[in-house]
């Protein structure tokens, strides 16, 4: 699949993603995370939408499972308004690999899923938040 000239590279969501998490994580999983630096540097905005819809999944699903039912709730009903708004853009227009929501609105779901991940972090430790296995199948989006 050839990206074409246009691609962005490395994808905006991903290299956002592996910011927030720098500034969050400690320094045995910051260790980690840069260890994916190679397989960032390799992506591009191509599925950048699901990866962002992935990220909001992520979050509600680490909200629920880690007894922040309340955040898990709000999310999901805004997770719910936004899975509409994805449909409905994919449905108008499907000429691009880039349709929906916008740059923004993919980027706060990357906000959403660091900000719960911070909070389980802060009453569990990072050992119960499955940052790596987000962070990995988000590089596989598009391979």
């Amino acid at each position: 699949m050839s990206e074409g000239p246009e691609a962005t590279n490395p994808s905006p969501v991903v290299q956002y993603l592996v910011e927030l998490l720098d500034q969050a994580l400690d320094e045995p999983d910051r260790q980690r995370l840069r260890a994916h630096a190679d397989a960032v540097a390799h992506t591009t905005h191509h599925g950048d939408l699901h990866r962002a819809w992935r990220c909001a999944g992520w979050a509600v699903d680490l909200a629920e499972h880690s007894g922040h039912s309340h955040l898990a709730q709000e999310l999901k009903e805004v997770h719910k308004l936004w899975k509409d708004s994805w449909f409905g853009a994919e449905f108008g227009i499907a000429v691009r690999d880039h349709v929906g929501p916008g740059r923004d609105v993919e980027l706060q779901w990357v906000d959403d899923a660091v900000a719960i991940a911070r909070g389980v972090a802060k009453e569990s430790g990072w050992a119960a938040v499955p940052w790596e296995e987000l962070l990995t199948g988000l590089l596989a989006v598009g391979h």
